[in-house]
């Protein structure tokens, strides 16, 4: 991948100017959503790791019905603090003597998470209707992202589809107490795969598409297309404006999952070598991928995590989330073979860490739930 130089006397002036105004990790606030990839539920806790607690999923028909790989979309960033996530519920059934699953439901919630005496506490979800669209239904979505309330209050999902990627705006309808109550006034802004420029070269046609993130100020979204990093910027009306890409000529590497600091500064996102074998995800090495920030404005990229900073986070590096300050990323990362015997055993173990978003401090763990808990696709919100 190719960087930007910066003298080191500029670096070493901004580390150590930062490092005096640094929040010590264990004193985050906000409220971090992920799923538990060995129980399949989804969680919340503090920024700081503490208060965890289990989201509540729509009720299920039968108690025999399963859930379906839920997946948090976004936490907002303005109050009431608020989880979008998706998911589906199956139902085994014997057909012609054999076991099948069937879809019983899907659909996209919200969940409100209140601060009640100090202690997390979630209200029951609210179900918010998403039309089929263009033939894509977006209540499968797996991403999504949240505007800011003061810039118009929406939330944009990718809903996939065999032949389209569609990225989808919508205004977020709230009642006098700010509870989110629905979503209206749908707006399809393109199919990502139309957007984004493919490389014949990579082992996978459509890569990383559908991982977006809001600009704080609500005017750009920027997407993962293909490999690379696109900022798509939106009319007035949230229609189509025009794209810029913003990561050509790496190298052979990809980019994904992108995040803005709430500053708009600087956009984290999880990068890694391309290669056609091997573990990982659509050919990318798990143990390959680190977190780099880029800043919009003029594409300088720095490596926030390396091998000298890394701490316990072994390898797989990934799914970068701002502070609320816009001084720290965390993120999660492989740490070890989780215990025999335990019950996620099966799991290589997760965790979720927090490091200066420069790049200039250790990377510290702030989950410890070896073997009992795997971490997986957070969202920090408040």
């Amino acid at each position: 991948m190719t960087f930007s130089r910066v003298p080191c006397t500029v670096i070493f002036g901004f580390i150590f100017l930062t490092s005096l105004r640094a929040i010590p990790p264990l004193a985050q606030t906000g409220v971090i959503a992920f799923q538990d990839a060995c129980t399949g539920l989804l969680y919340a806790m503090r920024g700081d790791g503490s208060g965890r607690i289990a989201l509540p999923l729509p009720p299920r028909p039968l108690p025999t019905d399963e859930y379906l790989d839920p997946l948090v979309l976004d936490v907002t960033t303005s109050s009431p603090t608020t989880v979008v996530y998706s998911v589906q519920i199956t139902r085994v059934v014997v057909i012609n003597g054999q076991n099948e699953e069937t879809l019983v439901d899907r659909g996209v919630f919200a969940v409100q998470v209140d601060d009640v005496g100090g202690v997390l506490t979630p209200e029951l979800p609210v179900r918010l209707s998403l039309p089929t669209i263009a033939g894509v239904v977006p209540n499968f979505a797996r991403s999504g992202s949240f505007s800011s309330m003061g810039f118009g209050d929406r939330l944009a999902v990718v809903a996939p589809g065999q032949s389209a990627s569609l990225l989808i705006n919508a205004k977020v309808d709230r009642d006098p107490d700010l509870k989110i109550t629905g979503l209206s006034d749908f707006v399809v802004v393109g199919d990502l795969y139309s957007i984004g420029i493919p490389d014949p070269n990579f082992p996978s046609k459509k890569g990383f598409t559908g991982f977006i993130d809001y600009s704080p100020d609500g005017r750009s979204i920027v997407a993962s297309i293909y490999y690379d990093l696109w900022m798509i910027n939106l009319r007035g009306d949230n229609t189509f404006l025009s794209a810029e890409r913003l990561t050509e000529n790496t190298n052979g590497f990809a980019e994904w999952n992108p995040a803005f600091s709430q500053d708009g500064s600087h956009i984290a996102y999880t990068g890694g070598a391309i290669i056609s074998s091997g573990p990982g995800t659509g050919g990318v090495r798990d143990r390959d991928t680190d977190i780099y920030s880029l800043a919009p404005t003029n594409h300088t990229v720095i490596p926030v995590t390396t091998n000298s900073n890394k701490g316990r986070a072994a390898r797989a590096r990934n799914n970068p989330m701002w502070s609320p300050d816009s001084a720290w990323i965390g993120f999660t990362a492989y740490t070890s073979s989780t215990p025999r015997f335990s019950p996620c055993s099966s799991l290589v173990n997760t965790e979720i860490f927090l490091i200066k978003a420069d790049g200039s401090t250790t990377a510290t763990q702030i989950t410890d739930t070896n073997g009992t808990s795997v971490e997986v696709w957070p969202r920090w919100g408040w």
